[in-house]
């Protein structure tokens, strides 16, 4: 730790004093707001994954989504570090060295737009990013109503094995619900409960998505219609579009909704 604190000192003294924020972007889809509101030149370190838009990838990398490699972090001299957990290893240490610490964890789809209005005031990028939020509001309102049909009750496979899904509070639950979509482990408390096909079977969904990350779609779409028969129907999406609670959130319920236009459940 002594070592740490007089290499902060020996930083802070080669390098004059800025106006501007210096801000570690520790969670892809904080990137990603930040690049959308034109705070993408005060970004100075972020994590792994942060791989959107291209000008990210480029960035120093100072640990993972889970740890933070504090020497690298405070060799950026960063003033704000934007975060998902505060509780994330090496957290605690930066805002102890005098780093700002935001928070920054959407768990619904309208929190995403809050989020983007927040990092637009802390940045100093407030009109712009009022610009984003609202332009994201519009596409969100006109998503088309599904409430006066019948609602489609869907299996969402956000792993494969162990099998995993979306329960109860969660940000994929509340994309689905924004869709018109019911959950059929929607009401499990669990974040991401581990269930077996027998428990699928008994849910009878009409529906099976499964996100393309790290699998073989078609290999999953003939195990789904093994067990829940020839008729369930079984759509893929992009994770980086509907998982990360980001700008680009819109891009996937906006392509997940054409898929759910172009099928048939009259069944």
């Amino acid at each position: 730790m002594k070592r740490l604190c007089v290499l902060l000192l020996l930083l802070f003294s080669a390098f004059p004093a800025s106006a501007s924020e210096r801000i570690l972007a520790l969670a892809p889809h904080v990137c990603e707001m930040l690049f959308a509101i034109g705070a993408g030149d005060e970004v100075v370190g972020a994590v792994s994954y942060c791989d959107y838009p291209a000008a990210a990838k480029k960035l120093p990398r100072v640990g993972t989504y889970n740890r933070i490699n504090i020497e690298a972090a405070i060799a950026l001299r960063p003033t704000v570090a934007i975060v998902t957990d505060a509780a994330t290893p090496g957290v605690k240490k930066l805002s102890a060295l005098g780093v700002r610490i935001v928070r920054s964890h959407p768990e619904k789809v309208e929190e995403v737009l809050a989020d983007i209005r927040r990092l637009g005031e802390i940045t100093g990028h407030k009109q712009q990013a009022d610009q984003v939020a609202f332009a994201l509001q519009q596409r969100l309102d006109v998503l088309p109503a599904r409430t006066n049909q019948k609602k489609l009750r869907v299996f969402y496979e956000i792993w494969p094995d162990p099998l995993l899904t979306a329960g109860k509070n969660t940000f994929i639950h509340d994309v689905l619900k924004h869709l018109g979509l019911v959950n059929v482990f929607g009401a499990v408390q669990m974040e991401a409960p581990r269930v077996n096909v027998e428990s699928v079977l008994a849910a009878k969904p009409q529906l099976v998505i499964v996100p393309s990350e790290k699998r073989d779609v078609s290999v999953r779409s003939q195990y789904w219609k093994k067990w829940l028969g020839e008729d369930i129907q079984v759509i893929t999406v992009n994770p980086d579009l509907l998982h990360r609670s980001g700008p680009r959130l819109l891009d996937g319920m906006e392509a997940l909704d054409v898929q759910l236009q172009g099928l048939n459940f009259e069944k």
